[in-house]
This record gives C-alpha cells, sequence and structure tokens, in this order.
C-alpha cells in the first residue's frame, strides 16, 4: 500500500514555465488514469511539459 501522499500533474509551457493546467488525486491508482488524459490532450503540443508532484501526508 502506498503512503498517504497527495499526487499532482501540471501541464506547463516549455518557454517560460506558465501553468496551462494542473490536477490533483488522493489517491495513488487515479494518477495513471489522470496522466493518460495529459498525455492525451497534450500530445500534439511540442511545447508542453508534463509534470509529476507527490507531497507526503503527515501521518495521524
Amino acid at each position: 500500500m502506498a503512503a498517504p501522499a497527495l499526487y499532482g500533474i501540471a501541464a506547463r509551457r516549455v518557454e517560460n514555465g506558465e501553468l496551462i493546467a494542473c490536477d490533483t488525486v488522493f489517491d495513488l491508482v487515479d494518477l495513471p488514469t489522470l496522466l493518460e488524459d495529459y498525455r492525451i490532450r497534450y500530445a500534439d503540443r511540442a511545447d508542453v511539459l508534463i509534470a509529476l508532484d507527490t507531497t507526503p501526508l503527515a501521518a495521524n
């Protein structure tokens, strides 16, 4: 089981780092679906970088 975390994905313009879109999920199993959506959405955009981020959540 994955540690509790916030998983984020962002699309940024390569030239200047401008944020185009971002989303987050709490469940790691949802991340591949979100990543595939971004891959399809920006497949024809050579000027877009897709970045992933993981932020651990504090244990209660």
